[in-house]
């Protein structure tokens, strides 16, 4: 979780999606310092040169050269990015599914009891809750509880306006939009809480709308909600 004073991102916690978004970042960074690398090594070559332009009147190998590393730069990023995106749509089995649903400016969950009926709950900012832990603002009167270590499925939409569903210390984000249902799995393969918060400006109240998710051992889970 970010804090005051801290220099650093967010530590990442182990999940499958985030982890491979840290991968490519990294790689980013790569290619990145590689062009920054030839970019100098180029400028202070030029500056330096005694050559004068005047001398070249045609380099058709430079022509081809500046035009095909920058399409080869371009794919080697296209090609992992494009990966990431469909690998964050893949549906798995998922063994449990919530429903998410943003309100100005509070969360409603929706989830499956074991008789087939569905406990719906709201979720609304407690401003004294936190204070101590250095989480002011950021917890909720309620939070939801989920199982650690398992393919989970939320299915985020609105009921008003445009919201956005995020977990920023997992790397999931996904928008709630009025009418439509979009569907955000993630699996956590460690005990937790989670912390997050609305991000689509949505109000005057959307920095207080905040999202606090428990991943608990499956066990733990199924007696939460006596499944």
């Amino acid at each position: 979780m970010s804090m005051f004073q801290s220099l650093f991102f967010n530590d990442v916690l182990q999940s499958e999606f985030g982890a491979e978004i840290v991968k490519y970042y990294g790689y980013v960074m790569m290619v990145l310092i590689l062009v920054i690398i030839v970019v100098l090594y180029m400028g202070v070559a030029i500056m330096n040169h005694s050559y004068s332009y005047r001398n070249f009147k045609n380099r058709q190998t430079l022509e081809y050269a500046w035009t095909a590393m920058p399409t080869f730069l371009l794919a080697m990023l296209w090609c992992p990015s494009i990966l990431n995106l469909y690998r964050m749509d893949d549906l798995k089995d998922p063994v449990w599914s919530f429903k998410a649903v943003g309100k100005q400016w509070y969360w409603t969950y929706e989830v499956s009891m074991k008789d087939g009926e569905s406990m719906v709950i709201d979720s609304y900012m407690d401003r004294e809750a936190g204070l101590e832990a250095g989480y002011r603002l950021l917890d909720v009167d309620w939070r939801l509880v989920a199982p650690a270590n398992a393919q989970i499925s939320c299915y985020v939409t609105s009921g008003d306006v445009l919201h956005s569903f995020a977990l920023p210390a997992a790397l999931l984000k996904v928008d709630a939009i009025p009418g439509r249902i979009n569907v955000l799995p993630m699996k956590i393969s460690q005990s937790c809480i989670m912390y997050g918060q609305c991000s689509e400006i949505c109000g005057i109240n959307h920095s207080f709308m905040p999202i606090v998710i428990e991943f608990v051992p499956i066990d733990v889970f199924m007696e939460f909600y006596g499944y």
